[in-house]
C-alpha cells in the first residue's frame, strides 16, 4: 500500500461539476454508504484486531456486513461441502472498505488492538457526499497497491509505475456515454502501460492481464458510479460463464475522472 499526501478537490469546485442529478447518484452509491456503515460501526462498537492481521473479527463481519446496502454472502453449501467465512480478508466488500479506510486514514488500526476511528474519519462522515466519494476514490487511485484486487503471482509485486497516470489518461480520452469494446481498450491500456505478466506459464498470458484490467480497473469503477459494464454469456462446459463485453464512461464518472487531475 503506497502512501502519500492526497489533495481532494474543493468543494467548490464538486459543486460546479456534479449536477444535481449526479449528486443522488453519489448518494445513493452502496459503496459510500457501506462505508458510512463501516465507520460508524466502529465508533459505536469495541472491535479489536485480531492478534495476527489485526483484522476485524468475524462476530463484527457478521453485524456490520448485516447493515451493507447488499449483505454478502457468508456461507455457501456447493453439493455437500459448506464454505465458511475465515477472515475478513475473504470478503472483498469489507476487505475492499478496510483497506480504503485505512490507506486513507480514517481508520486505525492494528494487531491485538482496539480499531479507533480517527479524526479525519469522523470528519469523513460528516463531509458532504461528492467529497465523500471523491476522497474514496482518489485514495484507491493513488495511494493503493491495486493488485489487492488482483493478487495473482504472475502480477509481480507493484503495478507499473505510470498505470495510474496512463490509465486516468486513456479513460478521459473516452467519449461520455458511448459503449466501448472492453477486449481493445484492455490491450490498448496493457501495451501503453507496459502491463506485464511475470509468470512462466504464459499459456493464458493475454486472458490473465485482461483479468487484471477487469478487475483492477473496470470493476472497481463500476462500484464508485464511474463506469456501466455489460455482461455477455459464452458457453463453458454444460453451462455458460459471464465474461466482461462492453462499458461505458458515465457522466458522473468523467466527473470523478477529471476531479482526480486535481489530487
Amino acid at each position: 500500500m503506497r502512501r502519500q499526501i492526497l489533495r481532494v478537490p474543493t468543494e467548490a469546485w464538486l459543486n460546479q461539476h456534479i449536477t444535481p442529478e449526479m449528486l443522488v447518484q453519489i448518494e445513493e452509491l452502496p459503496l459510500r454508504r457501506d462505508m458510512l456503515t463501516l465507520l460508524a460501526y466502529v465508533r459505536d462498537n469495541k472491535v479489536v484486531g485480531t492478534q495476527s492481521t489485526g483484522s476485524m473479527p468475524l462476530k463484527a463481519v457478521r453485524e456490520v456486513t448485516a447493515h451493507f446496502v447488499v449483505p454478502p454472502v457468508l456461507e455457501e453449501t456447493i453439493g455437500e461441502h459448506t464454505y465458511r467465512l475465515r477472515s475478513e480478508m475473504d470478503l472483498w466488500p469489507l476487505y475492499f472498505l478496510r483497506v480504503l479506510a485505512e490507506v486513507g486514514e480514517l481508520l486505525d488500526i492494528g494487531s491485538a488492538r482496539r480499531w479507533r476511528l480517527t479524526r479525519s474519519g469522523e470528519g469523513f462522515l460528516n463531509a458532504p457526499p461528492a467529497l465523500q466519494i471523491s476522497f474514496l476514490l482518489g485514495t484507491w487511485w493513488y495511494q493503493v497497491n491495486w493488485l489487492i484486487a488482483y493478487p495473482f503471482t504472475g502480477m509481480g509485486d507493484a503495478i507499473p509505475p505510470m498505470l495510474t497516470t496512463i490509465t486516468l489518461a486513456h479513460l478521459l480520452t473516452l467519449p461520455v456515454e458511448r459503449i466501448v469494446a472492453f477486449e481493445p481498450f484492455a490491450d490498448e491500456l496493457i501495451a501503453k502501460a507496459g502491463l506485464r505478466w511475470t509468470s512462466q506459464d504464459t499459456t493464458f498470458h493475454r486472458g490473465a492481464l485482461h483479468g487484471a484490467v477487469e478487475f483492477m480497473i473496470i470493476n472497481i469503477l463500476k462500484h464508485f458510479g464511474v463506469l456501466k459494464v455489460v455482461f455477455r454469456e459464452e458457453p463453458l462446459g454444460m453451462g455458460t460463464i459471464s465474461k466482461l463485453d462492453t462499458f461505458e464512461l458515465t457522466p458522473l464518472g468523467n466527473a470523478l475522472l477529471e476531479a482526480l487531475t486535481f489530487m
